[in-house]
């Protein structure tokens, strides 16, 4: 059977205003537009969809996913990831293969009434498609530059007329873009793949059951960060190879009723996943830091809503969720022989130095490792409720409101340990004693969290293509622990103990209380403010919005002093203005013209980093890592020919991204400025073959993807974006 690849089905389970007419941003990413633009995961959304910025991280560890300013790029997430109606719960796992997907929305702003925590941003639904309504096989073969080698297969199958199976794999590899000084080595190959199993059935007159089942591995050469200087990127050159590998199942189940009056829907799902991640802290060639990290978590979560369908002015919907996450962390950060020399060493000298009686403390150990043991497990369980009456006081004016209540509760359980031998010389003595001095600080602490989270929108239709709105809504991002500068805690222990001599002294409960304390970061809170239009005729669809987001307690990435890890902190105040604006022209048949632009002025209002004279203020200063500007161009021409005997079709597409400024600091003293990366498809069809040409980065562009300080190294570093790539496919689709 031939597919349309821009048919598109708009349902949802809880929303109360039908999507096309939503009283707020929305971007919908259509099969079409996955082809002609290459989408093969949330990455390749980047800058194409307006005020939404994916920057590369170097690894799938992390997917920092900002919107209109906002976002995080280190523990938790600012937006919510649902894939078939089941969230995803940490961001190290938004990274992944899309396989047979229908369809994909974008909701911009705070979706917090009917999505909850950490949808503070926005929100992303992927919806793939049903064996029931969709039977086709599809396989692509792709090759190109830089040992680039994917395999996509799906196979979707109608088993009766009540049942229908569809199964999905995919394999994606290549040798990596940059080499690594220090062993010639590529620091970024990839080798992933993984599939997706669906089935479908309606055992009853108005019931439906979806099983789904996917499994995910990953293994990569990660983090290929080189010395920035001058605004010049160096090659990777560092003595202990970045490497990260993940693996990923999950399963769930939904089930729907549905009649003339409601709609009712369960869905139930688990993930797991495992990942063990490599790092060179100080990302040079000499022995300083270096960090290995394993990470395994359990996710349940299960959603009832229950909404009306019926074509009266009165629509509502109510639900509950429940979730519970299950996060387990062994963390180990060796001080090399390049820290223990340079950084601990150089305390206990300062000790004989400033004390003649003192006794001469000489670490004997060429490495120290710090060892660290947290489960971080954490639980909720929300309601809420949305209402829409349409046609109010007058027709087309219609009024939504909505509620939720969230409870949620976190808890850290940590296990820390680091041993330290010294030669203890005392003074006017030949001799040397020797010692071990070690600490095990072991703690359990606990918070919980209550949020209430309203919405309000008005919406007026002149007509069924043209109608404007204004919203307001709470967004809420959940608070928790930080477990990345337990290494620096444990060292200060350590010093504390190797300079009082006392290398048994337990740690005392003040110091457990203290611990916890530290570690400990408060929600962030915004409120946003939108008015916007939408009009939509045969041949201009134009939708554009204004915003103002009011952000408090903003969380901020840091990394700690000595560079061995990162910590997430409040930093007060932040706003964000600005507008979307998006155009989508059907000049001819076949002919189409899109544009997108975003702008956000994303600054801190109120932020300094203490409480002394000296502390930095960076009040006024722009968010880092979220660009001001994000804009996409894209053409496409797509021709069926008749009556010819060597090609049924062809089409050819260009698109053009572009991000900036970014800068990368709170100071704001390093930045990339805008650049523009431009992407070329063309293909032909015969039948159920296609064969396409393509390049990535065509004009390749020079910019800087991330960038990091080490003040282990007290170097810049940055990873540059991706090369130009060109490659072929070829898919039989039948």
């Amino acid at each position: 059977m031939q597919v349309d690849l821009d048919e598109i089905v708009i349902t949802t389970t809880k929303e109360t205003n039908e999507l096309r007419t939503l009283p707020g941003s929305i971007s919908f990413i259509t099969p079409r537009m996955m082809e002609e633009r290459k989408i093969t995961s949330i990455m390749d959304l980047s800058a194409i969809i307006p005020n939404f910025f994916i920057p590369r991280y170097g690894s799938k560890m992390s997917t920092p996913v900002y919107i209109r300013g906002i976002g995080e790029r280190s523990a938790g997430q600012s937006i919510g990831l649902y894939v078939d109606n089941m969230p995803y719960l940490d961001k190290s796992v938004f990274d992944f293969e899309f396989m047979d997907v229908q369809r994909i929305e974008i909701l911009r702003g705070p979706q917090g009434t009917l999505y909850g925590r950490n949808a503070m941003s926005g929100i992303i639904n992927v919806y793939t498609y049903s064996p029931l309504e969709h039977d086709r096989t599809k396989i692509t073969l792709s090759a190109g530059n830089y040992g680039l080698l994917r395999a996509n297969a799906s196979v979707s199958r109608k088993i009766g007329g009540k049942a229908g199976v569809s199964l999905s794999g995919y394999y994606d590899g290549n040798n990596g873009f940059f080499e690594n000084q220090y062993d010639n080595q590529r620091a970024d190959h990839l080798r992933s793949g993984g599939g997706r199993l669906r089935l479908d059935l309606r055992p009853a007159e108005n019931w439906t059951l979806q099983l789904f089942a996917n499994y995910d591995y990953a293994e990569q050469g990660a983090f290929p960060y080189g010395e920035y200087r001058n605004g010049k990127i160096e090659n990777p050159d560092y003595d202990y190879p970045g490497r990260y590998t993940r693996r990923v199942t999950g399963s769930n189940v939904n089930l729907e009723y549905g009649n003339e009056r409601i709609i009712f829907t369960s869905s139930t799902g688990f993930q797991y996943f495992d990942d063990d991640m490599h790092m060179d802290l100080d990302y040079t060639n000499k022995s300083v830091f270096t960090n290995k990290q394993v990470q395994t978590e359990k996710n349940w979560t299960q959603e009832f809503a229950i909404r009306s369908n019926t074509e009266n002015n009165y629509r509502w919907s109510f639900g509950a969720f429940g979730f519970s996450r299950n996060l387990s962390t062994d963390v180990v950060t060796s001080m090399q022989e390049g820290s223990i020399s340079g950084i601990l060493q150089p305390v206990f000298d300062e000790i004989s130095q400033n004390n003649p009686r003192a006794p001469i403390f000489t670490i004997t150990d060429s490495e120290i490792p710090i060892y660290g043991a947290f489960k971080t497990p954490a639980y909720g369980l929300a309601f809420f409720h949305q209402s829409t009456y349409n046609n109010l006081f007058a027709e087309g004016l219609s009024l939504t409101a909505g509620i939720r209540f969230d409870y949620e509760k976190t808890e850290l359980d940590y296990a820390a340990a680091m041993t330290m031998n010294l030669d203890v010389a005392p003074p006017n003595m030949p001799m040397t004693i020797k010692q071990a001095v070690e600490t095990e600080p072991v703690g359990v602490g606990a918070a919980s969290f209550t949020e209430w989270l309203p919405k309000i929108a008005l919406k007026y239709e002149f007509d069924s293509r043209f109608y404007v709105y204004a919203s307001a809504a709470k967004g809420h991002k959940a608070g928790g622990y930080n477990i990345q500068m337990f290494a620096d805690i444990v060292r200060d222990i350590i010093e504390e103990k190797g300079k009082s001599g006392s290398p048994a002294t337990p740690v005392a409960q003040e110091e457990r209380e203290s611990i916890l304390a530290a570690t400990m970061y408060r929600p962030e809170h915004s409120w946003n403010y939108e008015w916007g239009f939408k009009n939509f005729d045969d041949f201009l669809h134009v939708e554009a919005a204004v915003f103002y987001l009011d952000v408090r307690d903003i969380q901020i990435t840091q990394f700690v002093e000595s560079g061995q890890g990162r910590l997430l902190k409040n930093a007060g105040r932040a706003e964000s203005i600005g507008f979307d604006l998006n155009l989508t022209a059907f000049l001819a048949d076949g002919l189409s013209l899109s544009a997108n632009y975003g702008y956000a002025h994303a600054v801190f209002k109120n932020y300094k980093t203490g409480e002394t004279d000296d502390a930095d203020d960076y009040s006024g200063n722009f968010i880092p890592f979220a660009p001001q500007n994000t804009f996409s161009l894209a053409a496409g021409y797509n021709r069926r020919l008749h009556n010819n005997r060597i090609i049924d079709r062809f089409n050819v597409h260009a698109q053009y991204n572009g991000a900036g400024k970014i800068y990368w600091t709170e100071a704001n003293d390093v930045y990339q400025n805008f650049y523009g990366l431009l992407n070329l498809k063309a293909g032909v069809n015969r039948g159920a073959f296609w064969l396409n040409v393509w390049t990535r980065n065509t004009l390749d562009a020079n910019y800087a993807a991330f960038y990091i300080y080490s003040s282990v190294s007290a170097r810049s570093f940055a990873q540059r974006g991706a090369p130009r790539q060109i490659g072929i496919d070829l898919t039989v689709a039948f």
